[in-house]
């Protein structure tokens, strides 16, 4: 019997039992809010990790010392993938390591962190020629995993938009239609055309012109990071939503939102910025994520249904109603 523990004992796998290790503390981490569920997008990236270990297991062989260097390797790719996966999620460096690495890991480690394909770029652009008379303007964008960028400007274009996609991928589509004075754009991302075990990022910097025209914004990020600053376009309604990636939205007095405010956050985090003139109430719908206001919890606010109010609402010379939908992600409003 001894001898047959002894044996059991010998075999045991402690490369496996620590990498089980290390993704239950990062579970751990993303359940209790301190890190966002969207990094495991940019963990997912470095599954070529399991084949080398793998390998690794095979080289050294079953002997307790070649279990030890099996674990001690599983250790340092599992941590060295989570902390450049951080880095990238975050958009923020280790303040214990050198500046160098960490800009040298924030810019893609010279390509070796990106496993990017061959891209393309493209130039959408729909000029004020095309129609005359817009009195309004509607526009839907639906990406998937990418970084995207939108702001305003004194351009004669009405939308312009400047992409980079996969090669492998289908090009991105901008569709229009005009009736009655009012001016219909949809978006619709790059798509691939396979199946990839980890996704890639395309890239949308979109210029809104024509910025006296009010306009009605109803965008849908999937994974990645974006972020929209407006700051002529008067908007009137606002639907935003993010699946696990990074939103930052900003609006100053001149395009603070007049009519609907939706927003959903699924796993990833979303922020918004609003003039501190402007009082608010939000209606919410909070999962196990969270709601917070410039970067700390709002009193009164739970899980589940509820509305809370701004202090300053009943004196405000502006107001918006804001409705915000939240899974296990972090939504934010920030005061500027």
């Amino acid at each position: 019997m001894e001898e047959s523990n002894l044996r059991y004992s010998s075999g045991r796998n402690y490369s496996w039992a620590a990498f089980l290790i290390l993704v239950g503390i990062m579970f751990l981490l993303n359940t209790t809010g301190t890190i966002g569920w969207g990094i495991w997008l940019y963990i997912a990236r470095f599954w070529p990790i399991l084949i080398v270990l793998i390998g690794i297991r095979l080289i050294l062989g079953n002997s307790l010392v070649a279990r030890i260097l099996g674990m001690l390797f599983t250790i340092v790719l599992t941590i060295g993938a989570f902390g450049v996966a951080y880095m990238q999620f975050t958009e923020k460096g280790f303040p214990f390591l050198p500046s160098k690495i960490n800009d040298w890991v924030l810019e893609g480690g010279s390509g070796m962190f990106n496993l990017g394909q061959e891209s393309v770029e493209e130039s959408i652009i729909l000029s004020s020629d095309e129609y005359t008379g817009v009195q309004e303007r509607s526009l839907t964008i639906d990406v998937g995993a990418c970084d995207f960028k939108m702001r305003d400007d004194d351009i004669e274009e009405y939308i312009s938009i400047e992409t980079k996609f996969p090669k492998s991928y289908e090009s991105p589509e901008l569709e229009h239609t005009f009736d009655k004075g009012k001016l219909d754009l949809t978006l619709t991302g790059a798509t691939a055309k396979a199946f990839y075990l980890f996704y890639d990022e395309s890239k949308y910097d979109i210029t809104l012109g024509q910025w006296e025209i009010p306009t009605d914004l109803d965008i849908t990020l999937g994974a990645g990071k974006g972020g929209i600053i407006l700051e002529k376009v008067p908007v009137k309604d606002f639907w935003a939503e993010v699946g696990a990636g990074k939103f930052n939205i900003e609006f100053n007095v001149d395009t603070i939102p007049t009519g609907d405010v939706r927003l959903t956050v699924g796993a990833g985090e979303m922020n918004l910025k609003i003039p501190t003139r402007v009082g608010y109430i939000l209606d919410y719908d909070l999962g196990i994520g969270s709601i917070t206001m410039n970067g700390g919890e709002i009193s009164g606010v739970s899980g589940g249904r509820g509305k809370y109010t701004s202090g300053n609402y009943n004196t405000s010379d502006m107001k918006i109603n804001i409705y915000v939908s939240v899974g296990v992600g972090e939504f934010n409003i920030d005061n500027i």
